[in-house]
């Protein structure tokens, strides 16, 4: 089979998830709001069916819902339950606004269910389709740090789907070598190899046509989200991105203040039992004070919920969260899962200390130790701490400082108001995610590799 046919039939296998899940949707609404749909008669329905599929489509943009190859096949099963649920939920409030009253929410709820019934399995069929027709590469790794080799092997390894590695060389073998090597291969890492190799290397991939991933480094971030600039017919990359204008902080700050108290006030309850759950469990204060760092190096108090004994840290020494940490009670491990002990830090965003969106807060020791051996870490503070980023989202409480900082340096340089918003829609995704709260390994005390 031509590759013109198998990525036409992937096409087709997509569009056909869609037709079925509106075909769905528009049943469901003849079943159960035929009394509303009865206004839409006509060139209405068909605006009610494209807002729809509209609201679907972004959804699954947001979500990955097609990423296929991408990400895994729970992720996209997720990913399509997520799209479901907002896309009915907004359709079911503009029905309710048209009717001015709330209309019954049995027949959205089926209508919801039978859509995920459907997308199921469709899903799953369309993930074996992709990869009969994409198979796992023949990967060479090209490595410039053998002691880190075996890291990469590993997370590499568990693309297994798309990934297959057949050998890895170092980078410091003689040219001629390590390009007999690169001619068997459908695919190469490149992995902390000296840039001078480097880019030698990747010319020679590019010339021909072979699949090429590179591990960023600093620099390479920094001119990835740089600006094009031409001086007469030369080209330029402009680095240093200013401060966003007022009007674009002023529309910041109100979307922090927005989300925050719209985020009190529905949580009010659940905080309030968990508060309880907290104090009854050992009697103490359920409320966890600790101070991070956010905008310009400046000190805050950051509220949470109480996970851990009150004497968790009766030695002084800071530390993280470690795997199968004792000190975590039984009430913590719970709301650290599910990560309602950060709903407290609603409030630190309505006081200005934090953003919905920026990197994650880090304690002043742990911070000071990453900085000795990564200098380029305060950087993360040239913007508000966050609750959701490029960190917490593609990363895990336990990513290595450097990644970290790579994720938070792309937030930063990348940022814009409408990338602020497809953040905050994806992180509902992550909280369904639980090994994204996986700790540190036993026996450390942050999250850098021994």
């Amino acid at each position: 089979m031509s590759k013109r046919i198998a990525d036409l039939m992937l096409f087709l296998s997509k569009l056909f998830l869609v037709v079925i899940v509106l075909a769905i949707f528009f049943i469901g609404l003849w079943m159960f709001y035929s009394e509303t749909l009865f206004f839409f008669w006509g060139n209405r329905l068909f605006v009610l069916l494209l807002l729809y599929a509209s609201v679907l489509y972004l959804m699954s943009r947001i979500y990955n819902g097609f990423s296929f190859g991408s990400v895994t096949l729970q992720e996209i099963i997720l990913s399509w339950i997520l799209c479901l649920v907002v896309a009915n939920v907004f359709q079911y409030l503009i029905l309710c606004l048209l009717e001015l009253a709330l209309l019954p929410v049995g027949g959205i709820l089926i209508i919801l269910l039978a859509q995920i019934i459907c997308a199921i399995p469709m899903s799953i069929g369309i993930n074996k389709l992709y990869y009969r027709q994409n198979p796992a590469q023949n990967v060479v790794l090209v490595f410039g740090n053998r002691e880190k080799l075996h890291e990469y092997q590993t997370i590499i390894s568990m693309q297994r789907m798309k990934f297959r590695i057949s050998r890895a060389i170092s980078g410091s073998e003689p040219i001629g070598t390590i390009l007999d090597v690169l001619d068997e291969a459908e695919s190469v890492f490149f992995l902390d190899v000296d840039e001078k190799t480097q880019n030698g290397l990747l010319e020679y991939c590019y010339l021909h046509n072979k699949r090429t991933y590179v591990l960023p480094t600093f620099s390479n971030i920094l001119v990835n989200t740089a600006r094009t600039m031409w001086l007469t017919n030369t080209p330029v990359f402009a680095l240093k991105r200013p401060e966003p204008d007022l009007g674009v902080q002023f529309v910041k700050r109100a979307i922090d203040i927005t989300i925050a108290s719209i985020g009190i006030i529905l949580s009010s309850l659940l905080m309030l039992v968990v508060w309880i759950a907290v104090r009854l469990y050992d009697k103490h204060p359920a409320i966890y004070k600790q101070t991070r760092v956010t905008k310009g190096g400046k000190c805050f108090t950051l509220y949470k919920f109480r996970s851990m004994h009150p004497d968790a840290e009766d030695d002084g020494v800071p530390r993280l969260t470690s795997k199968d940490d004792d000190r975590i009670t039984p009430v913590g491990r719970i709301i650290r899962r599910t990560r309602i002990d950060e709903l407290p830090q609603l409030f630190n965003v309505l006081s200005g200390a934090m953003s919905i969106v920026g990197p994650r807060p880090e304690r002043p020791e742990i911070a000071e130790q990453y900085e000795e051996i990564y200098p380029n870490f305060a950087f993360r503070t040239k913007v508000k701490a966050g609750l959701t980023g490029f960190a917490q989202i593609y990363g895990r409480y336990n990513t290595a400082p450097e990644e970290k900082l790579f994720l938070d340096i792309m937030y930063i340089e990348t940022f814009s108001i409408l990338e602020d918003l497809r953040l905050i829609l994806q992180t509902v995704k992550v909280v369904f995610n639980f090994s994204s709260t996986e700790g540190i390994d036993t026996g450390n005390t942050t999250a850098l590799r021994k």
